[in-house]
């Protein structure tokens, strides 16, 4: 293998690992947002369980 085909090589590879860090980026960028939507979710069931626990029990939320 001469130098320039080994560049090429060398090149390819270079762009194969960023293709794959971009890819895994794009994929935690999802998943935290996709965290941040459950998280909220999960506040708004708290309040929703809070609320009735507070009108079973008849005591008033702050």
């Amino acid at each position: 293998m001469d130098w320039s085909a080994q560049n090429i090589v060398e090149m390819g590879l270079l762009l194969a690992v960023a293709g794959f860090l971009w890819s895994l980026h794009r994929d935690v960028r999802g998943l935290d947002r996709d965290l941040r939507t459950l998280s909220d979710r999960v506040a708004r069931v708290e309040g929703l369980l809070e609320g009735l626990r507070d009108s079973i029990t008849g005591r008033q939320s702050p």
